[in-house]
């Protein structure tokens, strides 16, 4: 699958899996705007790197506005950057929650409502099985991306025809997982069919089918992408 001469903007581009995005898309000859907060991402050609601070207000429209200036157009968007802090519901205060609340939801839509003036054909929302089941210590991020979800069946029917679309993931594996927290993985391999975690690369390789012309009939949908966890605690 190409996407040579086709330009995405990937937030949370210096997390684990955002620089398993930016590798891939370039690989497959993609012009790639790389938001990160912090962390670096190697340079390359087809490259633009933006530093923005997605908790502050409306950051979001700006951030899709200085992709477009460094990329000269926008094809895709992939909205992955997320706040993951494990917060217990009883005690977080509500500058931790808005804070989670600002990251997770508010600067996804203001990223939609630009992108989707701005000739983006295809926005992909990063979810979570949290959003469904949420681990203790994770309600408040759940909440969050449940949130998130309702947000891509909305806004694809408020920016029709730019299709909006969800990927709800379940354990992603990741260098040390399995040492530095050995409980987790159990846990998640005892309740999936699978009985695995994924890896980035297949992470990517779903989402190439997604923002793909393959998928050009679907909007709005969230895909579970959980090796099976389905509505199964764990």
């Amino acid at each position: 699958m190409s996407f040579s001469g086709k330009s995405i903007l990937i937030t949370g581009a210096s997390g684990f899996i955002g620089q398993a995005y930016v590798s891939r898309f370039l690989q497959l000859g993609a012009t790639v705007c790389a938001q990160v907060n912090t962390g670096e991402i190697s340079a390359h050609h087809n490259l633009h790197v933006i530093a923005a601070d997605l908790s502050l207000a409306k950051s979001g429209y700006s951030l899709v506005q200085e992709a477009l200036s460094r990329a000269g157009k926008l094809d895709f968007v992939i909205n992955n950057a997320a706040n993951q802090a494990v917060l217990d519901p009883a005690l977080a205060t509500r500058a931790e929650i808005e804070l989670m609340m600002r990251i997770n939801v508010d600067a996804p839509k203001e990223i939609i409502d630009e992108s989707a003036k701005s000739g983006v054909g295809v926005v992909l929302n990063i979810s979570s099985v949290e959003a469904l089941n949420p681990r203790a210590g994770h309600e408040i991020y759940g909440a969050s991306k449940a949130a998130l979800d309702v947000l891509t069946r909305s806004a694809s029917r408020a920016h029709a025809p730019m299709r909006v679309l969800g990927l709800r993931l379940g354990l992603i594996g990741r260098p040390g997982i399995d040492q530095a927290w050995p409980e987790g993985v159990a846990a998640w391999k005892a309740a999936t069919p699978l009985a695995r975690y994924a890896s980035a690369e297949e992470v990517v390789g779903v989402t190439e089918f997604l923002l793909s012309d393959a998928n050009a009939w679907a909007t709005g949908s969230t895909y579970d992408f959980d090796g099976g966890l389905g509505n199964n605690s764990w």
